[in-house]
């Protein structure tokens, strides 16, 4: 049981529409659902074992018996339950202010003063880890007294996209990340986004920056991870990918593979050397640079006034070239924004092993990962008919 004594439950494979107006779902294979469970069971042993349970809400398989309320469709089947989380999005938090908005002052108050410092490191490590690709503001659970939560891990990995390495507000050189730090159409490259005014305001998830919070005169995490963390990671690193897949549950050794191969590189070259140059990876022009931080925050007096950094702050706005949606070379109508060579850092000197600028193709390609396996159909397959006889 939970905490608070009340979870909720993800029931697969109903035949009803999410809300009213809405489309009816298509068809659902069960094995195609067991997959996902599999994988967020193994994370869920991951996060207990790694010692993020503080972030992490448990989550178990159980049998579910009811009616859905309105509908009167029965139930009698096992569903995914989870704890149940406190507070409200982030989302909601900063922009949507359902069923009110929150007052600047307040959003300010609880950012700057009351921000568990230590769940945003851990969020940081847990996301770098574990390769999240869906880390944005619907996503994180903030609480009146500044303690943070993550739901939906299902993209991670690259269990569900090979096309996303990782990309998570929490972790620098991603787009999620950059966002937060200028601006959507302008990390996304849209129309009328060379003209558009680029404001001092900021967006108050910069906070979510854990430079921030590290020991006094330090910029960087490196290898310097929390005692569970860091035994829970070397053990991970002494086995081979089929150890880890069987261990933890996992539905595949290639999804085994990438989590053993960012346990090795965050602990032997440290964490900003795995956000920079470890695997998975993003294609290049979804690779950020490295930017400054912004640590405070001020809301500034006069009418309709934005929240600011409180101390001087430039979030330097350029982009790496070519698509950022597709990954790809830019192949649009309209000059591409991007002014240098995604995954290039000039801060890692080329003759510091790094893979900085200049650097001669270090770092070296690593072993191909197993290849992924054929996800299983979402429905079985239809039953051939018998031949006519001659």
């Amino acid at each position: 049981m939970t905490p608070s004594g009340m979870a909720v439950v993800k029931m697969p494979c109903l035949p009803l529409p999410k809300h009213r107006g809405a489309r009816m779902p298509g068809p659902c294979g069960p094995s195609a659902i067991v997959y996902v469970m599999q994988h967020l069971m193994a994370l869920d042993k991951l996060s207990r074992e790694c010692g993020f349970t503080d972030i992490i809400p448990r989550i178990w398989l159980a049998p579910v018996r009811g009616v859905v309320p309105g509908v009167g469709y029965p139930i009698d089947w096992w569903g995914l339950w989870m704890e149940y989380v406190e507070g409200i999005s982030m989302e909601n938090f900063l922009f949507r202010g359902r069923p009110r908005p929150i007052g600047r002052d307040t959003q300010i108050e609880i950012m700057n003063n009351k921000l568990n410092r230590t769940r945003v490191i851990h969020a940081a490590i847990f996301d770098l880890l574990t390769s999240q690709c869906d880390r944005h503001a619907q996503n994180i659970f903030i609480q009146e007294d500044g303690n943070i939560r993550l739901i939906d891990h299902d993209a991670s990995l690259n269990h569900m996209s090979v096309t996303c390495g990782f990309d998570s507000v929490f972790v620098p050189t991603t787009a999620k990340y950059e966002v937060v730090r200028t601006a959507n159409h302008w990390v996304l490259k849209l129309p009328g986004a060379e003209t558009a005014p680029r404001l001092p305001a900021v967006d108050a998830q910069v906070l979510f920056d854990y430079r921030c919070y590290l020991p006094e005169g330090r910029d960087a995490m490196g290898t310097s991870y929390p005692p569970q963390a860091e035994a829970c990671m070397r053990r991970i690193a002494s086995m081979t990918p089929d150890q880890v897949k069987e261990y933890y549950g996992f539905t595949q050794t290639r999804v085994a593979f990438y989590l053993r191969t960012r346990a090795v590189d965050m602990l032997t070259k440290g964490y900003e050397w795995a956000a920079k140059y470890g695997q998975p990876r993003n294609a290049n022009p979804r690779r950020y640079r490295m930017k400054p931080k912004c640590c405070e925050l001020t809301l500034p007096k006069g009418p309709n006034p934005s929240i600011r950094c409180a101390h001087p702050y430039e979030p330097v706005w350029e982009l790496p070239l070519g698509n950022p949606t597709t990954g790809k070379e830019w192949d649009k109508d309209r000059p591409d924004l991007g002014t240098y060579e995604g995954g290039t850092f000039p801060e890692d000197p080329p003759d510091a092993g790094l893979g900085g600028e200049g650097s001669a193709g270090w770092p070296p390609a690593p072993p191909a990962p197993p290849k992924k396996p054929r996800r299983p159909p979402r429905s079985p397959p239809r039953p051939q008919r018998p031949k006519a006889s001659q």
